[in-house]
C-alpha cells in the first residue's frame, strides 16, 4: 500500500528527470472526489509525450513484461508505478491501449502544479477503456 507522501516522492523523482506526469487511476479518483478515499496498491500516471525516449533513459527498477508501446511500469519502494503514454495528433490526445486507440478529452491535463490530476471526464473514460483492454 502507498500514501500521499509516496505519490509526491514518485512524482518528484520523475519530474527531477524532466518527466512531467499527471495522476490517473484510483489516486486521481480519490483526489477528485469521485470515490471515497481508499487503499492504493499501485500508482497510475499519465505521461504526455511523443515517445518513451526520456523515460527509457532512466535507471529505475523496471518490471519485466511491463514495457509496452503504451505503458511502462517500475517498482519504487515496493510499489508498482505505471506510466501511460499520452500522445497528441490532429484528432487530439490519445493512448494506444493494445490495438485500440483511447481518445482523451481536451481537458485531460487541465490541472497544473506540483501534482497534476487528470480531469474527472478523463478518469471516467479511462477506467472504462482500461477495463476493456486488460
Amino acid at each position: 500500500m502507498n500514501d500521499l507522501p509516496f505519490v509526491l516522492r514518485a512524482v518528484d523523482l520523475l519530474r527531477s528527470h524532466g518527466v512531467r506526469t499527471w495522476l490517473c487511476g484510483s489516486w486521481a479518483e480519490d483526489l477528485r472526489g469521485l470515490r471515497p478515499p481508499g487503499r492504493h496498491g499501485d500508482l497510475d500516471l499519465l505521461y504526455p509525450a511523443r515517445d518513451w525516449s526520456r523515460v527509457d533513459e532512466l535507471r529505475l527498477d523496471w518490471m519485466d513484461g511491463r514495457k509496452l508501446a503504451w505503458m511502462r511500469a517500475f517498482v519504487l519502494e515496493g510499489t508498482m508505478v505505471e506510466l501511460f503514454l499520452v500522445e497528441r495528433d490532429a484528432h487530439g490526445w490519445f493512448t494506444r491501449l493494445g490495438a485500440r486507440r483511447h481518445g482523451w478529452p481536451d481537458d485531460v491535463f487541465t490541472t497544473n502544479g506540483r501534482v497534476g490530476v487528470a480531469s474527472a471526464k478523463a478518469l471516467a473514460g479511462f477506467r472504462n477503456a482500461y477495463r476493456r483492454a486488460a
